[in-house]
């Protein structure tokens, strides 16, 4: 019965991140770009870098979320090699 309810969460959570890796890459590369396509500056990188190194960032902590999470073995037995 845990068992279960665990593949839920997985699937629900899995799903999430779906929609969260969606938005990312389209604010990242779509027309998220154009509201910080402009001549200024954060931290001392022109603002459109920074904006790319943001997304970036955030797909990374999405990916390794559903390392983490959802692409996990549902078996508790160790790999035999």
């Amino acid at each position: 019965m845990a068992l279960k309810i665990k593949s839920i969460l997985r699937a629900r959570l899995g799903w999430i991140l779906t929609a969260a890796f969606a938005f990312a890459m389209f604010m990242a590369v779509g027309p998220g770009v154009l509201l910080v396509n402009r001549p200024d500056t954060f931290i001392g990188l022109p603002l459109l870098y920074a904006w790319g190194i943001f997304w970036y960032l955030v797909i990374v902590v999405i990916a390794l979320a559903a390392y983490r999470f959802v692409w996990v073995d549902d078996r508790n037995s160790k790999r035999v090699t």
